[in-house]
């Protein structure tokens, strides 16, 4: 049984919120740590986030 289509997209955007609090999780992390690497990359993983959650709230 798969899930219905309004479900399938609720899990979506609660998988995307996941991802966007360990990017920043990462993100502080790296930073306290004044990893400028670590933090150049978990600032590009949260916009990259950000990113692929747009069309799914705007849909």
């Amino acid at each position: 049984m798969s899930p219905k289509p309004s479900n399938q997209k609720s899990f979506q955007i609660v998988g995307w919120l996941l991802f966007i609090a360990s990017a920043l999780c990462f993100t502080v992390s790296t930073w306290g740590n004044g990893d400028i690497p670590g933090t150049v990359g978990s600032l590009l993983f949260l916009i990259a986030c950000f990113v692929f959650l747009w069309p799914l709230l705007r849909a």
